[in-house]
C-alpha cells in the first residue's frame, strides 16, 4: 500500500510522501496511509496514525493479528477523516478472519478508554469474526454501510457499537457488548439484528435508539441551466483579468497568480473532470487563486462549481483554493459548490461567502489565518460543513444541516448569531480554544449539540440547544465562560454537561431533557436563577467529588433533594448546595425569532417579538405555564400547538402590560391540524385565537378582556366547556365548520358573530346571555340559516337578543327553536 498524500497549505498541492507498503504486512508499523491496493495485515501491527481503505480496496486481517493503535489526538484538518483521534476508516471492504483459537485483537496502545477512535465503516462493508476491540472511543461505527460481526467482544470502550443512517445494516451473532459506557447506539434509522448476542452490563446504557426529525433547510437558489461547453481548460495560468461565462470545463489546475483577477458572471457553470493519479479516491483538479476571485451570482442565476462526471461523487475534484490573498476581498456570493474534496479552501486571505450552497463535499469550507465573513449560506450533506483555525470569523444566519460534523473551529475569534446547526451525525458545533461569542443560534437534532473545549473565554447567550440525540451543550476544560439565557431542552440524555470548567451558569431554561438537566464532573463557578424542571431522572447529576454551588434555582416545584443526585445518595460524590430554591419559575424571554423544530415551553415564557412555528414542527406547552406577550406580538402556528393544561394548573396566555384588549395580537393558526387548546386562559389580545383552515379543539378554557375570543375560517373547529366574557366578540365564524357546545358565552358585547356561510355551524346547549349588543349576530353577507337549537338565552324571548334575517331581510335566520328554559350545567367553571 502507499502512504496517504498529505495536503499542505501554501501550495495546496498534494505531495506524495512515500509510495510503497508491503502487500502483506508482517509485524510492522503503519503510519498515516491511504491503502491503494488490496492489503493483508498479519502478526503485530502498530497503527501510529489514521488508516483509510477507499472504495474498491480490501483490507484483510489474518487470524491472531494484534493491532495496536497509538493515541494521537491532534488538530489535523484532512476532511476524509472523521475523528481527531487515530482511526481506521473503511470505505471499501474490511475482512477480519479471526478464529476461536487465534482471535484478532484491536486495542489502544495506552489501554485507556477512548485513546483511539475505533473502526469506522463509512459506506463500506465489514465482515468480522472472532475479534476483540477495546480502549476505543467507539469500537465500531457504521455509517450507511454494512456490518456482519460474529464471535466478537466489544469491551472497555466508551461506545461499543454506533450505527447511523438508513442504509446502515448490522448483524451481530454470538457476540458480547459489555463493560462500555454505552453498549449500542442506533441513530438516523439504522437497522440491527442480533442472534445469541449479549448487550449487557454497560455503565450508562445498554441500548439507545434515537433519530432527529427531518427538516427542510430551505434552499432557494435556482438550479443551473444546462448548455454547451463554451471553454475548456487543462493546467493553465489566468493572467490579468479573466472573465468566465457560460459553461466552463476544467481538466487540470487553473491558477490565478498574484495581481490577477478571475471574475465569474451570474449563471456560469464550472465543471471539473475527475483526475486521481494516486488512486486515493480524491480528485485533483481545481482552482488556485493567488490574486483575487469575484464570483457574484444571483438568486435566480447562481454560479455553480461541480463535478463534470455523469455519476457525480463526493471528492471528484479538489477545491477552490485561495492562498495569500489578503490585500483585497474575495467575494463568493450566490454560488453552488458541490462534489469536491474541500469546496472552498483558503489560507492567509480575506474572503466573503454569502448566500451560497455547499453540498456533497468532504468539507464545505476550510480556512486558516484568514479574515472571514460567512452569512446566509447553506452547508448541507457534507462530511464536514466548515472547519477553521487561527482566524477572525463573522458567522451569521447560516444553515448547517445533515453534515457528519457541522462546524469545527480552533483558536478562532468567532462572532456567531442567527445560525441553525441541525441534524449533524456527530458534533453540530465544536469550538476549541480561542475567543467566541454565540447568541441566538439554534443547535438542534445533532448527536452532540455544541462542544466547547480548552476555552479561556466565551460568551454563550440566548441560544437554543434542543432535541440533540445525546447532549445539548458540553463544557470541558473551559475557563471564564458565561452561559446565560439559553434553552437546553428535549435533549436525548443531558442538557448541559460540565467537566473541569469554571463558568457562570445563569438564567437558562434547562427543562425536559430525557435523563438529566445538568451533568457535572468537576466545576468551579455558580449555577443560579435557572429553571430546572421536568428533566427525566435528575435536575443535576453530581458525578464528581467537589461540592458545587447551585443556589436560587427553580426546581419545577420539587424539593431539590428529590431531583439532585449527590453525596446524599452516594458518599463518593460531592454535594449540590441548592440553597434558597425559588418557589416560582423565573421569567424566561424566548431567545429565538422562530420555533423551527419541536419545542416545549414550561414555567414563565416571555415573548418579545413575533414567533412562528412552521409546518412540521410542534409547540408543546406544559400545564401551569404562563406565556407573557409584549405589545403587538403574535404567535403564528403553521405546524401544531398542543397547549394542554389541567384544572389545577392552567396555561395562561397574557400580556406584559395588562392594560386591556389588543395589548398583544394573539395566537394565529394556519393549517395547524391537530392543535389543542385545553384548560387555558387567553386574555388582553386582539384575538385570543385566530384560526384558518385548522382542525382545532378548544375545551375548558377562558377567553376574557380580548377584542375577540376566537375567530375562525373553515375548520373543523370544536369549542366545548369554555367561557367567553368581557370580549367585544366572543366567537366569530367566517365560512366556518364548527361544533360550539356547552360553553358560557356571557357578558360580551356580541356573543357569536356569524359573518358569512353559517350553515356549517352547530351551536347547542350553550348559555348565551347578557351579551350587551346581541347573543348572536348574523352578518350582512350571510345568506344561510344558522343552527342554534337547545341553548339558554337568559330570557323567554330569544329573538330580542338575536340579529338575523328578521331584522334585516336576506341574511339568514338563527334557528333557535326549541330553546332551553334554564341554564345549562356546562362545566365551564374556568375563572381568572
Amino acid at each position: 500500500m502507499r502512504l496517504h498524500m498529505k495536503r499542505f497549505s501554501g501550495t495546496c498541492l498534494r505531495l506524495l510522501m512515500a509510495v510503497i507498503f508491503f502487500m502483506v504486512l508482517l509485524d510492522g508499523a503503519v503510519d498515516a496511509a491511504v491503502i491503494t491496493t488490496d492489503t493483508v495485515w498479519q502478526g503485530e501491527v502498530k497503527v501510529s496514525d489514521d488508516v483509510l481503505v477507499p472504495k474498491g480496496i480490501t483490507l484483510t486481517i489474518r487470524p491472531g493479528t494484534i493491532v495496536k493503535v497509538v493515541a494521537a489526538e491532534s488538530t489535523k484538518t484532512d476532511p476524509e477523516y472523521l475523528s481527531p483521534l487515530t482511526e481506521i476508516t473503511i470505505r471499501g471492504t474490511l475482512k477480519v478472519e479471526g478464529t476461536e483459537k487465534a482471535p484478532v485483537v484491536f486495542a489502544g496502545e495506552e489501554k485507556k478508554t477512548g485513546s483511539w477512535a475505533g473502526i469506522i465503516v463509512d459506506t463500506g462493508t465489514a465482515a468480522m469474526q472472532f475479534l476483540r476491540i477495546s480502549s476505543a472511543e467507539t469500537a465500531v461505527t457504521l455509517l450507511d454501510g454494512s456490518l456482519q460481526m460474529k464471535h466478537a467482544s466489544l469491551s472497555g470502550n466508551r461506545y461499543g457499537l454506533v450505527l447511523q443512517g438508513k442504509k446502515a445494516v448490522a448483524a451481530l451473532e454470538n457476540s458480547t457488548v459489555s463493560d462500555n459506557d454505552y453498549g449500542t447506539c442506533i441513530f438516523q434509522g439504522a437497522q440491527m439484528t442480533t442472534k445469541a448476542t449479549l448487550i449487557e452490563k454497560n455503565r450508562t446504557r445498554d441500548s439507545y435508539t434515537a433519530s432527529p426529525k427531518a427538516f427542510d433547510p430551505g434552499v432557494r437558489l435556482e438550479l443551473p441551466q444546462e448548455g454547451p461547453v463554451s471553454r475548456r481548460y487543462a493546467d493553465a495560468v489566468a493572467m490579468g483579468e479573466t472573465v468566465w461565462q457560460g459553461r466552463i470545463e476544467v481538466s487540470g489546475l487553473v491558477r490565478v497568480p498574484e495581481g490577477s483577477r478571475l471574475i465569474i458572471l451570474p449563471g456560469t457553470v464550472i465543471e471539473f473532470v475527475r483526475r486521481d493519479t494516486n488512486s486515493d479516491g480524491i480528485g485533483e483538479n481545481g482552482l488556485l487563486i493567488q490574486g483575487r476571485l469575484i464570483a457574484k451570482g444571483t438568486r435566480e442565476k447562481p454560479i455553480t462549481f461541480r463535478s463534470a462526471e455523469k455519476d457525480k461523487q463526493m471528492g471528484d475534484w479538489d477545491s477552490i483554493n485561495i492562498m495569500n490573498s489578503a490585500e483585497s476581498q474575495n467575494l463568493i456570493e450566490y454560488c453552488r459548490i458541490q462534489d469536491s474534496y474541500r469546496g472552498l479552501h483558503f489560507h492567509f486571505s480575506n474572503v466573503v461567502l454569502h448566500n451560497s450552497v455547499l453540498s456533497n463535499n468532504y468539507r464545505g469550507v476550510q480556512f486558516q489565518e484568514s479574515l472571514v465573513d460567512m452569512k446566509g449560506n447553506w452547508l448541507i450533506d457534507n462530511k464536514s460543513g466548515v472547519q477553521g483555525r487561527d482566524s477572525d470569523l463573522s458567522f451569521t444566519d447560516n444553515v448547517l444541516y445533515n453534515n457528519y460534523v457541522g462546524a469545527n473551529f480552533f483558536r478562532t475569534t468567532l462572532s456567531a448569531s442567527g445560525n441553525m446547526v441541525m441534524g449533524s451525525w456527530r458534533e453540530g458545533w465544536r469550538i476549541r480554544e480561542g475567543v467566541s461569542t454565540l447568541r441566538e443560534n439554534l443547535i438542534d437534532g445533532n448527536r452532540y449539540g455544541l462542544m466547547l473545549a480548552d476555552m479561556f473565554y466565551g460568551s454563550y447567550n440566548g441560544n437554543s440547544f434542543t432535541n440533540n440525540l445525546e447532549t445539548g451543550l458540553s463544557l470541558k476544560n473551559a475557563d471564564n465562560v458565561e452561559v446565560n439565557g439559553n434553552v437546553m431542552s428535549r435533549n436525548g440524555i443531558t442538557g448541559l454537561s460540565i467537566q473541569e470548567s469554571q463558568a457562570m451558569i445563569k438564567g437558562n431554561q434547562i427543562t425536559d431533557n430525557a435523563e438529566r438537566g445538568i451533568g457535572v464532573f468537576s466545576f468551579d463557578g455558580i449555577i443560579t436563577e435557572n429553571n430546572l424542571a421536568g428533566n427525566g431522572r435528575y435536575a443535576i447529576d453530581m458525578d464528581g467529588k467537589t461540592d458545587i454551588a447551585a443556589p436560587f434555582n427553580w426546581w419545577g416545584g420539587d424539593d431539590p433533594a428529590r431531583v439532585v443526585l449527590d453525596r446524599r445518595t452516594d458518599p463518593n460524590r460531592g454535594s449540590v448546595l441548592a440553597d434558597n430554591p425559588s418557589e416560582r419559575p423565573f421569567s424566561f424571554t424566548w431567545p429565538l425569532a422562530n420555533l423551527p423544530t419541536d419545542t416545549t415551553w414550561r414555567g414563565t415564557i416571555g415573548v418579545t417579538r413575533n414567533l412562528a412555528v412552521p409546518a412540521g414542527a410542534e409547540l408543546k406547552i406544559f400545564p401551569g405555564t404562563t406565556v407573557v406577550f409584549a405589545p403587538a406580538t403574535t404567535l403564528l402556528i403553521k405546524g401544531r400547538m398542543i397547549a394542554s393544561g389541567t384544572p389545577a394548573d392552567k396555561i395562561r396566555f397574557t400580556s406584559r402590560d395588562k392594560k386591556g384588549a389588543e395589548d398583544w395580537e394573539g395566537i394565529q393558526l394556519e393549517y395547524a391540524t391537530g392543535s389543542i387548546v385545553s384548560h387555558c386562559i387567553l386574555e388582553y389580545a386582539a384575538w385570543g385565537l385566530h384560526s384558518h383552515f385548522t382542525n382545532l379543539v378548544v375545551t375548558d378554557s377562558l377567553f376574557t378582556n380580548n377584542t375577540g375570543g376566537i375567530r375562525f375560517r373553515s375548520g373543523p373547529v370544536e369549542i366545548r366547556r369554555s367561557k367567553f366574557e368581557k370580549n367585544s366578540i366572543g366567537i366569530r365564524s367566517y365560512l366556518g365548520n364548527a361544533v360550539i357546545r356547552e360553553n358560557d358565552i356571557v357578558g360580551n358585547e356580541t356573543g357569536i358573530f356569524v359573518r358569512e356561510k353559517g350553515g356549517g355551524l352547530f351551536i347547542t346547549r350553550n348559555n348565551l346571555f347578557k351579551n350587551s349588543n346581541y347573543n348572536i349576530r348574523v352578518g350582512d353577507f350571510n345568506n344561510e340559516d344558522v343552527p342554534a337549537r337547545d341553548n339558554w338565552w337568559g330570557t323567554t324571548e330569544p329573538l330580542e337578543t338575536i340579529f338575523d334575517g328578521r331584522n334585516e331581510p336576506g341574511i339568514g335566520n338563527v334557528l333557535f327553536e326549541p330553546y332551553l328554559t334554564a341554564p345549562v350545567a356546562t362545566g365551564a367553571g374556568v375563572k381568572l
